[in-house]
């Protein structure tokens, strides 16, 4: 069976995290063809995001519960990105108003040119408080992949708009806990626990104290981490505290 067999094709931005590895999977059961795309940005981390991609894509195409075709992953070098503008300009303007990561303003360039394209983030990011507070999300629902949301163009920012108009959110209403559970019910957590989300990994496991860590132990998910990461995110969340104190001192 070919990568055309199905008419429905979904593009995804894949990273070998948590909640683009739950959307993979959420997609995998359904009969469509999958386009998984992966932005490079010579992380530290990128060596370990893409050897559990590798390895969940080969576990998931051996389930029989799998019904999509894979297409290859596809990977955008840094050298690849084409620059906008409008796009940056409009970043910087939101940054200013909230916590936005600077992967927002490089991913916005390329959903720019793939629109329609799937972002994985969950209820809880920063991406979507933003939305939410400086403008509305839309439900739409498709008869093969299910509901998901966009950015209401009519009820949000124009730089929202700007920045975000190209994406697809599926995820943007649940958090990790629920995806555990969704996921614990397809019997997948060994998949799921080899999933990558630490940027600055040490000797091959998470940190415990990069941003990316420090939101996944927030959320609940402190089982992923080892004693030592764990004791290296109250060290850093005491440091932060601290620098905070002093500078309202």
């Amino acid at each position: 069976m070919n990568n055309e067999s199905f008419q429905r094709t979904v593009d995804i931005l894949w990273t070998g995290g948590y909640d683009s590895t739950f959307r993979i999977l959420q997609l995998s059961r359904l009969p469509i063809n999958l386009r998984p795309y992966y932005l490079s940005d010579d992380r530290k981390s990128e060596k370990m995001e893409l050897l559990a991609i590798n390895a969940i894509t080969e576990i998931i195409k051996s389930k029989k519960e799998t019904k999509c075709q894979f297409y290859p992953l596809e990977i955008i070098e840094k050298a690849q990105r084409v620059k906008d503008e409008k796009i940056s300009e409009a970043f910087f303007r939101i940054k200013t108003k909230g916590n936005l990561g600077s992967q927002y303003e490089w991913l916005g360039w390329f959903a720019n040119n793939h629109r329609g394209i799937e972002l994985s983030v969950h209820e809880d990011d920063k991406a979507i408080e933003l939305m939410n507070k400086y403008g509305k999300l839309l439900l739409l629902s498709d008869k093969i992949i299910g509901d998901y949301y966009v950015i209401d163009e009519n009820n949000s920012s124009e730089d929202l708009c700007v920045v975000f108009k190209n994406y697809s959110f599926p995820l943007a209403k649940l958090t990790k806990l629920d995806m555990k559970e969704f996921y614990k019910q397809w019997d997948c957590t060994d998949i799921m626990n080899l999933t990558w989300f630490c940027h600055s990994p040490i000797k091959g496991k998470p940190c415990g104290f990069c941003k990316p860590c420090q939101y996944t132990i927030e959320e609940g998910m402190s089982e992923r981490f080892t004693t030592l990461a764990l004791l290296r995110n109250r060290v850093e969340r005491l440091k932060e505290r601290l620098k905070k104190f002093l500078s309202i001192g």
